[in-house]
Protein backbone atom coordinates (compact mmCIF):
# COMPACT_ATOMS: atom_id res chain seq x y z
CA UNK A 1 0.00 0.00 0.00
CA UNK A 2 1.32 3.68 -0.08
CA UNK A 3 -0.18 6.81 1.48
CA UNK A 4 -1.93 7.11 4.77
CA UNK A 5 -4.67 9.33 5.07
CA UNK A 6 -7.56 10.40 8.13
CA UNK A 7 -10.88 11.18 7.11
CA UNK A 8 -12.66 13.75 9.50
CA UNK A 9 -16.55 12.92 10.42
CA UNK A 10 -16.54 15.80 12.53
CA UNK A 11 -15.13 14.79 15.56
CA UNK A 12 -14.35 11.27 14.72
CA UNK A 13 -11.17 10.20 12.52
CA UNK A 14 -11.25 7.57 10.23
CA UNK A 15 -7.97 6.26 9.26
CA UNK A 16 -7.45 4.16 5.59
CA UNK A 17 -4.57 3.70 3.26
CA UNK A 18 -4.33 4.41 -0.44
CA UNK A 19 -2.84 2.06 -2.53
CA UNK A 20 -0.07 2.88 -5.44
CA UNK A 21 -2.21 3.18 -8.24
CA UNK A 22 -2.12 5.90 -10.19
CA UNK A 23 -5.85 7.52 -9.24
CA UNK A 24 -4.68 6.76 -5.40
CA UNK A 25 -1.35 8.98 -5.89
CA UNK A 26 -3.32 11.83 -7.82
CA UNK A 27 -5.70 12.16 -5.19
CA UNK A 28 -3.23 12.63 -1.99
CA UNK A 29 -1.82 15.08 -4.52
CA UNK A 30 -5.25 16.72 -4.05
CA UNK A 31 -5.41 16.58 0.11
CA UNK A 32 -5.91 18.37 2.08
CA UNK A 33 -9.83 18.11 0.38
CA UNK A 34 -13.03 18.23 1.93
CA UNK A 35 -16.07 16.59 0.18
CA UNK A 36 -19.32 16.77 0.77
CA UNK A 37 -20.76 12.89 1.36
CA UNK A 38 -24.19 11.68 2.38
CA UNK A 39 -24.65 7.99 4.14
CA UNK A 40 -26.62 5.62 2.91
CA UNK A 41 -26.42 2.74 4.82
CA UNK A 42 -23.71 0.92 2.60
CA UNK A 43 -21.43 3.92 1.96
CA UNK A 44 -20.74 7.22 2.73
CA UNK A 45 -20.52 8.96 -0.87
CA UNK A 46 -20.09 12.60 -2.46
CA UNK A 47 -19.80 14.15 -5.79
CA UNK A 48 -15.42 15.12 -5.97
CA UNK A 49 -14.75 18.74 -6.45
CA UNK A 50 -11.80 17.19 -8.96
CA UNK A 51 -11.80 14.31 -11.22
CA UNK A 52 -8.56 11.76 -11.76
CA UNK A 53 -7.00 9.68 -13.94
CA UNK A 54 -7.53 5.75 -14.08
CA UNK A 55 -6.78 3.27 -16.18
CA UNK A 56 -9.86 0.96 -18.21
CA UNK A 57 -8.79 -1.81 -16.24
CA UNK A 58 -9.04 -0.77 -12.79
CA UNK A 59 -12.93 -0.24 -13.59
CA UNK A 60 -14.56 -3.35 -11.96
CA UNK A 61 -18.14 -4.24 -11.08
CA UNK A 62 -18.67 -4.45 -6.51
CA UNK A 63 -16.38 -3.66 -3.89
CA UNK A 64 -14.67 -5.12 -0.64
CA UNK A 65 -16.18 -3.62 2.49
CA UNK A 66 -13.59 -1.04 3.54
CA UNK A 67 -13.10 0.17 0.12
CA UNK A 68 -12.03 3.97 -0.56
CA UNK A 69 -13.43 4.14 -4.26
CA UNK A 70 -13.57 6.99 -7.18
CA UNK A 71 -16.47 6.25 -9.83
CA UNK A 72 -14.56 7.83 -12.90
CA UNK A 73 -18.36 8.05 -14.27
CA UNK A 74 -19.94 10.38 -12.22
CA UNK A 75 -17.11 11.39 -10.42
CA UNK A 76 -17.97 10.11 -6.88
CA UNK A 77 -15.53 9.07 -3.84
CA UNK A 78 -16.80 6.60 -1.80
CA UNK A 79 -16.07 4.73 1.72
CA UNK A 80 -17.69 1.31 1.31
CA UNK A 81 -18.46 -0.68 4.47
CA UNK A 82 -21.50 -2.76 3.98
CA UNK A 83 -23.22 -5.22 1.54
CA UNK A 84 -20.00 -6.37 -0.45
CA UNK A 85 -21.98 -9.44 -1.32
CA UNK A 86 -24.55 -7.82 -3.14
CA UNK A 87 -22.12 -5.38 -4.95
CA UNK A 88 -21.66 -6.95 -7.82
CA UNK A 89 -24.64 -4.98 -9.18
CA UNK A 90 -22.81 -1.59 -9.12
CA UNK A 91 -20.35 -0.88 -11.60
CA UNK A 92 -17.73 1.93 -12.82
CA UNK A 93 -15.60 1.28 -9.16
CA UNK A 94 -12.13 2.09 -9.31
CA UNK A 95 -10.33 0.72 -6.11
CA UNK A 96 -7.96 3.61 -4.01
CA UNK A 97 -7.73 2.49 -0.65
CA UNK A 98 -9.15 0.71 2.13
CA UNK A 99 -10.67 1.67 5.71
CA UNK A 100 -7.80 0.79 8.08
CA UNK A 101 -9.49 -0.98 11.12
CA UNK A 102 -12.82 -1.71 12.52
CA UNK A 103 -16.14 -0.86 9.76
CA UNK A 104 -18.16 -0.31 12.72
CA UNK A 105 -18.12 3.11 13.45
CA UNK A 106 -18.86 3.58 10.02
CA UNK A 107 -22.65 2.21 10.73
CA UNK A 108 -23.35 4.09 13.40
CA UNK A 109 -23.14 7.23 11.57
CA UNK A 110 -26.35 8.18 9.54
CA UNK A 111 -26.41 12.04 7.96
CA UNK A 112 -24.14 14.40 5.80
CA UNK A 113 -20.81 15.14 6.67
CA UNK A 114 -18.23 17.38 4.86
CA UNK A 115 -15.29 14.83 5.44
CA UNK A 116 -11.97 16.42 5.61
CA UNK A 117 -9.39 14.00 4.39
CA UNK A 118 -5.67 14.60 5.00
CA UNK A 119 -2.48 12.68 4.72
CA UNK A 120 -1.92 11.28 8.28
Amino acid sequence: MGQRIVMHFDNIAIYGELNDTETAQEFANHLPATIHVSGTGIDFCGQMPFSLPYKPEQVHHGWTNGDINYNPDGGWFAILFDDEENSQRYGDQVVMGCVEGSLEILHKLSRSYNVEIERA
